[in-house]
């Protein structure tokens, strides 16, 4: 059975894969910019917060920032930039699951507190899949 959607709902469904996506990286730059809200989510030590580390959280809220605008870019023009969902998941969702089980195995982080991460990552992960697919017979 093939499901087909009109335009209008492979735009909306698109559109809103990009503004979840958005609102996720959005939320994901709090417990870079503060030590203390990325404890209180994975555990650890908040007095434990050298330079070295503030200044990769610093890179990493960058580059989540900058994504985080490119998928607001996305949405848009969904169908025309739908092909930035896929690069979301593969790589970018891809390795942060890959990192996260690499820092709950090595007791970095807390695995009871990075499993609800990996299932809303693997909610929207199935999501930008889902809307790309629907939105494959209006790419032009």
């Amino acid at each position: 059975m093939i499901l087909t959607v009109s335009i209008e709902t492979a735009t909306l469904l698109v559109q809103v894969a990009f503004l979840v996506g958005a609102v996720t990286d959005a939320l994901a730059m709090l417990p870079m910019l503060s030590r203390r809200i990325g404890v209180a989510l994975f555990g650890g030590d908040s007095s434990r917060n050298p330079a070295e580390y503030r200044y990769a959280m610093g890179i990493a809220a960058s580059l989540v920032a900058g994504w985080t605008l490119l998928l607001l870019w996305g949405a848009a023009s969904p169908i025309e930039r739908r092909h930035v969902l896929l690069l979301t998941v593969f790589p970018v969702v891809t390795g942060i699951v890959i990192a996260t089980a690499v820092a709950a195995r090595r007791r970095v982080v807390i695995l009871s507190r990075v499993i609800p991460l990996w299932i809303h990552l693997g909610v929207v992960s199935c999501l930008y899949i889902i809307a790309y697919v629907l939105s494959i017979p209006f790419a032009t």
